[in-house]
């Protein structure tokens, strides 16, 4: 039997909002003892307990649902159950019915970044389905179509092949089926019949699959320009932990099952997870965090006098005029009643502000945008993010980055600048809008809850660079030359927080 943890200290923190640092709900344990290879041991589940039901503040029983992988759940502790310190999955055939165990930490506990690993062994046989995987708490990006959210499988083991699978599933592999580039699964050789560990180390850049601690398979992070649409790293949220063993059939992957492989099982030893043994620790090197250039992003702090967010008549902002307006954010008086202020009350992330930018109704497009330029920005790929809510189900806006490469283009129209527009497979132009309306660099939709909202771009050489957001408006027939408004009326109330824009290396 394994050398017992001894766990001094138990908490939970249980945090409710969409912050990309929400929701990893972790037990800290003060034991240091199987720190290893440059990582800090944080929590540990290691089944050394009396009851035979798992840890209940840590796992629920997978629910039955008409997947492949869970159709045949029992929902029972007669099929996950702990004993003599491990962990049991097991399937059997009874009563002419199959029936199979899993577990998960959904909404209990959460993992991201960092090393996981997880000491486990199975039973092998035609039909078996061993897996260990995960799926995100809150999904990264808002529900496109149905979009596929994300999902990381530590471990797939089917049938009678002798390899773990590793793989990654997601809007850009699944419902887009670019699963090539990059690849989207590679494989592992274990050891049969024996303990092996399974694991991952998984960065904002990386996920490398390990098996017995050897690196197996990796997938990266490619950044794409138009990241949003595409969804090929769904990555950056935390993600809950499933552990089951299943059998397939006819129509699932692993085939036909041969009942006499039944009854089978898996064995979980341990789950350990582990952060960097430098992070925060000023002794050493620590990773220099991006400069973000939006001043005062997240609203929480006090403005510089003249830089108060606010509205304004089109002529005190068009041409050079802007420059009069450098790091602040503005918008036009064209719609009725329309403000832009900092609402105390509203604020993503668990914070308490955000911008506010309300009308009574929005008849076009040329007339409403909400802006923020910055001077001389450096060359070179960035990302800007956001978040943004309504007060309306499903509702459009779209966003223009507007490039000024010298001095003169600033005194151009707005419609004659140039814009950065992105074409369907990630790459980008820069091009002035043969219109008489500003081009589109992305459309996006909001709702009543906040979402967070990202795009990659490669900003050239430049003396000034405008964001500029239009509400109710979206992108005619997809053609990024061509914005058409939603026509809003009765009051539309649009809240944005926790811009930035950061340089990607």
């Amino acid at each position: 039997m394994k050398q017992f943890i001894a766990f001094l200290l138990f908490w939970i923190s249980f945090l409710s909002c969409q912050s990309e640092e929400i929701n990893i709900y972790t037990q800290h344990v003060k034991e240091v003892s199987k720190n290893k290879d440059g990582w800090n041991l944080i929590w540990s589940e290691e089944f050394e307990q009396e009851s035979n039901i798992p840890n209940t503040k840590t796992w629920s029983l997978a629910a039955k649902e008409s997947s492949p992988w869970n159709r045949y759940m029992s929902e029972s502790y007669d099929h996950a159950y702990v004993k003599d310190g491990k962990l049991y999955l097991t399937a059997e055939k009874k009563d002419g019915e199959y029936k199979t165990g899993g577990v998960w930490t959904m909404d209990k506990v959460g993992f991201k970044y960092g090393k996981l690993e997880i000491c486990a062994k199975f039973t092998s046989f035609q039909g078996g389905w061993a897996a260990i995987w995960l799926m995100p708490q809150e999904r990264q990006y808002p529900s496109v179509n149905n979009s596929y959210p994300g999902e990381i499988d530590i471990l797939e083991q089917v049938s009678m092949d002798k390899i773990a699978q590793h793989s990654v599933h997601t809007h850009y592999t699944l419902d887009l089926g670019y699963d090539k580039n990059p690849p989207r699964n590679g494989y592992g050789e274990y050891r049969d019949g024996e303990f092996n560990i399974y694991g991952i180390e998984w960065t904002a850049e990386k996920i490398i699959f390990t098996v017995n601690g050897e690196e197996t398979f990796s997938y990266p992070n490619l950044h794409l320009s138009n990241e949003i649409l595409m969804q090929q790293w769904p990555f950056d949220v935390p993600y809950y932990l499933i552990l089951n063993y299943s059998v397939g059939g006819e129509d699932a992957w692993p085939g036909p099952i041969d009942d006499r492989g039944l009854p089978a099982h898996m064995e979980v030893e341990y789950v350990r997870y582990y952060e960097k043994e430098n992070k925060g620790n000023d002794n050493d090197e620590e990773e220099e965090i991006p400069e973000d250039l939006i001043k005062n992003g997240g609203f929480e702090d006090n403005f510089p006098d003249g830089k108060q967010p606010g509205v304004f008549m089109a002529g005190e902002t068009d041409w050079a005029h802007i420059l009069n307006h450098i790091d602040q954010w503005f918008s036009r008086w064209d719609a009725p009643d329309c403000s832009l202020t900092i609402d105390s009350n509203q604020g993503a992330n668990n914070s308490y502000c955000s911008l506010k930018y309300s009308a009574s109704e929005i008849m076009n497009t040329w007339c409403v945008n909400l802006s923020y330029a910055s001077q001389s920005v450096k060359a070179g790929k960035y990302e800007f993010s956001y978040y943004v809510k309504t007060n309306q189900e499903d509702t459009p806006f779209t966003l223009s980055i507007v490039v000024c490469e010298n001095g003169d283009e600033i005194g151009w129209t707005l419609t004659g600048q140039k814009v950065i527009v992105l074409n369907p497979d990630g790459s980008q132009v820069i091009s002035t809008a043969p219109s008489w309306d500003v081009a589109c660099t992305s459309e996006h939709n909001a709702g009543k809850e906040w979402s967070k909202y990202s795009i990659t771009v490669d900003i050239p050489d430049n003396v000034l660079v405008r964001f500029i957001f239009k509400p109710c408006a979206y992108k005619g027939n997809g053609d990024p030359y061509d914005i058409w408004g939603k026509g809003t009326w009765g009051g539309v109330v649009y809240w944005f927080d926790d811009f930035a824009l950061t340089p990607v290396k």
